[in-house]
């Protein structure tokens, strides 16, 4: 069949990059062609976000307007460069028009596709493409909370629509609580597709970085800290290890790597140790074996960030604080990979079967 994939495609994030690129290369294993539908995504509730979360050229201007002297040219020229490799991963797909289209079914996901925070995007919860039918996997409603859907006047909205979509899951546990209270359904808990893809098509080595590294992700607005950066740096000398962001600017870093998202993904396993506080790093560094430590920020991921630590068995991976007494606890215990593997090898089984039994369903009606 010809499945549309309707996720966050056109953004500044290699997380949102390669869940997409896990996806698409996921159903094409399975003997599908994937076409990845395009939107022009709402940003109502948060001015300005446009231009900076874009991953196509029309963000170089923003970034040389707001970054250049705001934030200096290392990081200006970095984010330039890295929305030009974005751009270059992004030309093997295949694209559409949302509700433009002649895909046999859509599949909405993965990701916070089911988030407000910026603004409301109505195709995400099946407005408008009602004549197709669907397929959520992995949705993520992010930091958003049925108060959040009330105070922006979206409540009824979303509830409409989950209601009518034919396939129901959720990437946590939070959005299985929201989708229950919106829609009175079990929405089953499925994997993120990094985990349910088993990364064979991913390209790149990690032979570019040829010193001991500690592998630093979060966003650059992020590990700012002078006193996070003292412990990091701190923690790197102690054992004779070289920082390196990867995929986003830190100055503070001896090293900073600008690739793709499939590049990005190979680039954890020549790593040390990892240190994240993002969702998709954490997902990365585990599929990488990474010897990882975890930070959970309560005001951006906690969510799903506690429900990946938890459902993988790493809870025990997550910092109280970024310091070198905490550095030194996490990344001197050993992490028992094989019972790891076994949790993601169970996760991406059952998320992997209602996958695929929904596109057999459609597929069979269309017979």
């Amino acid at each position: 069949m010809k499945i549309g994939v309707l996720t966050h495609y056109n953004v500044y994030n290699m997380g949102a990059q390669l869940q997409l690129s896990a996806m698409v290369r996921y159903l094409e294993d399975l003997g599908h062609q994937a076409i990845v539908l395009t939107y022009e995504k709402n940003f109502d509730f948060l001015k300005g976000e446009k231009e900076k979360n874009s991953a196509s050229l029309k963000a170089v201007p923003y970034y040389l307007k707001h970054y250049l002297v705001e934030k200096g040219p290392g990081l200006t020229l970095f984010n330039v460069r890295k929305v030009r490799a974005l751009q270059a991963g992004m030309k093997r797909y295949t694209y559409a028009l949302f509700d433009d289209h002649d895909c046999d079914a859509i599949v909405i996901g993965s990701d916070e596709v089911f988030s407000i925070d910026v603004g409301c995007n109505r195709m995400m919860y099946g407005h408008g493409i009602e004549r197709w039918p669907k397929i959520a996997y992995a949705p993520a409603f992010g930091r958003t909370t049925i108060e959040l859907l009330k105070e922006y006047h979206c409540y009824d909205l979303v509830r409409e629509g989950l209601q009518k979509m034919e396939f129901l899951s959720s990437r946590d546990v939070h959005t299985q609580e929201m989708i229950r209270e919106l829609t009175g359904r079990e929405a089953p808990l499925v994997c993120d597709p990094v985990l349910l893809y088993d990364g064979h098509g991913f390209r790149g080595t990690h032979s570019a970085i040829k010193e001991d590294y500690l592998l630093v992700y979060a966003y650059d607005s992020h590990m700012t800290d002078p006193a996070e950066i003292a412990a990091l740096k701190a923690y790197a000398k102690m054992h004779g290890l070289k920082t390196v962001s990867l995929g986003t600017y830190h100055g503070w870093c001896d090293e900073n790597v600008v690739c793709d998202a499939e590049s990005w993904y190979a680039l954890f396993g020549g790593a040390r140790c990892v240190v994240t506080d993002t969702f998709h790093g954490s997902v990365v560094a585990m599929k990488n074996h990474c010897n990882v430590a975890v930070f959970i920020r309560e005001n951006i991921n906690a969510f799903k960030l506690r429900s990946l630590l938890e459902e993988t068995g790493m809870a025990d991976r997550r910092l109280e604080s970024i310091t070198v007494p905490e550095l030194e606890r996490v990344l001197s215990s050993p992490i028992d990979y094989a019972q790891t593997d076994a949790r993601i090898a169970a996760m991406a089984e059952r998320s992997g079967a209602y996958l695929r039994g929904a596109l057999e369903k459609f597929q069979a009606e269309r017979l």
